[in-house]
């Protein structure tokens, strides 16, 4: 079986992974009515969207917050540093807002709408994109099953986008380290119909990660898509 298909069998067979609000790490506004802010900030040797690099497999910064209400909505923003590939600019702000709920016995739900925006990209390059996931844990395991859909807007050449996606996460016990596994098909846009996936893993001491992940993609002759490995340090808070 390729190596494409095994992961997202994989993913699809397990699911659940943290909601977009949900981080390792909030601290509660004081007087805020219960209002909690989670945040980090990263180091990447690359930032790769959907296996395909923004950063022209360089360096890139990025950071991001998230206030969260004690119902279960949240609204936040990240931001990360490009390198002006395919007109989009130097910087991709994904502002987003949604709502997460837990149904109990391990499984939650989280559904949101994100827009893409990008401050100095030439013509129309922002857009919005809905979206929604079904989560589940079992033990140490994590998983989940999500999709993302951007109606037909002018910066998507009059096309809809759709992107499938499943991941999956293992803690080993009695390690700071969590093995990481993700697979996605992305349906239409520029490079067309195509699969991504990734295999990794990262390690957590206090507010400090480190990560490293090997991420690939089925395209061909297509620049920035080829295979790499990805190693990002932060800090959460």
């Amino acid at each position: 079986m390729k190596l494409p298909l095994a992961l997202a069998v994989l993913g699809l067979a397990c699911s659940a992974a943290p909601a977009l609000a949900q981080e390792d790490t909030e601290t509660e506004v004081p007087g805020g009515g219960g209002l909690s802010i989670s945040g980090e900030a990263n180091l990447l040797s690359d930032f790769r969207f959907r296996g395909i690099s923004r950063s022209d497999r360089d360096l890139a910064a990025q950071g991001a917050l998230t206030v969260s209400t004690p119902g279960g909505f949240y609204v936040g923003g990240r931001a990360t540093s490009l390198r002006d590939t395919g007109g989009l600019g130097v910087a991709q702000l994904d502002l987003y807002a949604g709502y997460s709920a837990d149904l109990g016995l391990g499984t939650s739900v989280d559904a949101g709408l994100m827009y893409f925006y990008f401050p100095d990209g030439e013509g129309e390059a922002d857009y919005f994109e809905p979206y929604a996931s079904i989560s589940h844990q079992l033990g140490p395991v994590q998983g989940t099953l999500g999709a993302k859909y951007a109606w037909e807007q002018d910066a998507l050449g009059g096309e809809d986008l759709l992107y499938l996606f499943g991941e999956l996460e293992a803690g080993i016990p009695l390690t700071p380290v969590t093995i990481t596994a993700q697979a996605g098909r992305q349906d239409a846009g520029s490079f067309g119909d195509y699969w991504t996936w990734s295999l990794g893993g990262r390690a957590a001491l206090g507010p400090f990660q480190a990560g490293l992940r090997y991420v690939d993609t089925d395209l061909a002759n297509v620049r920035n898509a080829e295979a790499g490995l990805v190693l990002s340090l932060g800090i959460r808070f």
